[in-house]
C-alpha cells in the first residue's frame, strides 16, 4: 500500500521488490497521480496489469501498456470494443456546479467546464490518432464486478420512516485521460441524473411522501448509520450516472432487502430487474414523475420480497473468492459465467 504519490519511502521498497523479481504486478485502488509516480519503475520492467474503477480518467499510458486492463465496469469493455459511447442518450449540461458538497475540486471543475466542450474538437482529433494506433484487443479486457460482504450488508427489522432516500453522491466529476472517450466530458457532471431524480423527488417531500437525503446533513454519515438508513427506507434513489455504470451501491441496497427507484444498467446486473423501479428522470419533469413514485410504492412490497430473494444468490454471485475464480477463468479462455452480464452485453 502506498500512502500517497509522495511516500518516497514506500516507493522505494516497491522498487526494490521490482528489481528483485520478475513477478507480475497487479495495480489496483490508486488515483493518477499515484501512477504517475510509479511509471518510471515500470516503464523498462513492464509486466503488470491495471484494476480500472473509473476507467475514462486512467492515464492512457498504464492502459496501453497493461498486458490486461481489469475493468469493474462493463462499459469500459463495450466502449473499447466498440458497441458503445461512454454516454448514450441524454447529454450532461455545459456549465457545472460544485453543489451541494463544496470542494476546491469541485469548484475548480465547475470554473473550467465551460472550457471543455469548446476544446473537445481539438483534443478529440489528436485522439482519434492515439486509438488509431492501439491495437483493440478484447483478450486484454477482463470484467472483475464489485464484490459484495454479507457481514457488511447485515438484515435487520427497522421501522419504516422514508419511502424514498438518498443516500449516494450526485456530483461526479472527472478529468477524461482515456482517448476512447470524448474530452467533452471532462468537469461535466456525470451524476447530473442522480441529481435530477433527487431534485425532483425533494419537492414533495411531506407532501405527500417522506424524503431523505443525506446531503442535507452539514457531515459525512458512518457506515452503519448508511446501512440503517437504507434499511429504514422503502425506496433507495440509485443510478449508473448519465454513464450507466455499476456502482456498490446497488448490490448493497439489494442485499439490505431495500429496491431501488433509478435507471436500470444496460449490459450489467440482469438481477436488478426484480429489485428496480425503472424510471428515466432525464425525460420527466417532476410532475410528471410524481404519479410513477405513488406506482413504485404500490409495488414495494413485491420488489422487497424480491431483493430478499436475491441476497443469498446474490452473495454468492459476488462473493470475492467468486469473482476471481472468474477472472481466472477468463484470463484461461472461459467465458463469463451467467448471471453477471445481460444478453446484449454478450451479443
Amino acid at each position: 500500500m502506498l500512502k500517497d504519490c509522495r511516500d518516497q519511502e514506500g516507493l522505494q521498497r516497491l522498487q526494490g521488490l521490482l528489481r528483485q523479481s520478475d513477478v507480475h504486478v497487479i495495480l489496483a485502488r490508486l488515483l493518477p497521480n499515484e501512477l504517475a509516480a510509479l511509471q518510471p519503475l515500470l516503464r523498462e520492467r513492464k509486466n503488470f496489469s491495471v484494476v480500472v474503477d473509473d476507467w475514462w480518467c486512467m492515464p492512457h499510458w498504464f492502459l496501453r501498456e497493461a498486458e490486461y486492463i481489469i475493468f469493474r465496469n462493463y462499459n469500459g469493455i463495450a466502449v473499447r470494443t466498440g458497441r458503445t459511447s461512454l454516454v448514450e442518450g441524454p447529454q450532461p449540461p455545459f456549465f457545472g456546479t460544485p453543489f451541494p458538497r463544496v470542494s476546491r475540486y469541485g469548484v475548480i471543475a465547475a470554473l473550467l467546464r465551460p472550457a471543455a466542450p469548446v476544446l473537445a474538437p481539438l483534443v478529440d482529433a489528436v485522439n482519434g490518432r492515439t486509438r488509431r494506433a492501439e491495437s483493440v484487443n478484447p483478450k486484454r479486457y477482463l470484467y472483475f464486478p464489485f464484490p459484495v460482504n454479507g457481514a457488511d450488508v447485515p438484515l435487520k427489522e427497522e421501522k419504516l420512516e422514508f419511502d424514498f432516500a438518498n443516500t449516494g453522491s450526485t456530483n461526479g466529476i472527472w478529468l477524461i485521460r482515456d482517448p476512447f472517450v470524448s474530452f467533452k466530458y471532462t468537469f461535466a457532471n456525470l451524476y447530473y441524473d442522480r441529481m435530477r431524480l433527487k431534485q425532483s423527488i425533494a419537492r414533495f417531500k411531506d407532501n405527500p411522501f417522506k424524503v431523505y437525503d443525506w446531503e442535507w446533513e452539514n457531515r459525512w454519515t458512518t457506515w452503519d448509520e448508511y446501512v440503517q438508513t437504507n434499511r429504514r427506507t422503502r425506496f433507495a434513489m440509485a443510478g449508473g450516472g448519465l454513464h450507466q455504470t455499476s456502482v456498490p451501491k446497488f448490490l448493497e441496497y439489494a442485499c439490505l432487502g431495500t429496491p431501488m427507484i433509478g435507471r436500470r444498467l444496460p449490459f450489467e446486473y440482469p438481477w436488478m430487474d426484480d429489485c428496480l423501479f425503472d424510471v428515466d428522470m432525464l425525460r420527466l419533469s417532476p410532475e410528471q414523475l410524481k404519479p410513477w413514485l405513488f406506482q413504485a410504492l404500490d409495488r414495494y412490497p413485491v420488489m422487497r420480497e424480491n431483493c430478499l430473494k436475491w441476497r443469498d444468490r446474490l452473495l454468492k454471485l459476488y462473493d470475492l473468492n467468486a469473482l476471481v475464480d472468474m477472472l481466472q477463468g477468463q484470463i484461461d479462455g472461459q467465458p463469463i459465467p451467467p448471471g453477471y452480464l445481460r444478453p446484449e452485453a454478450l451479443r
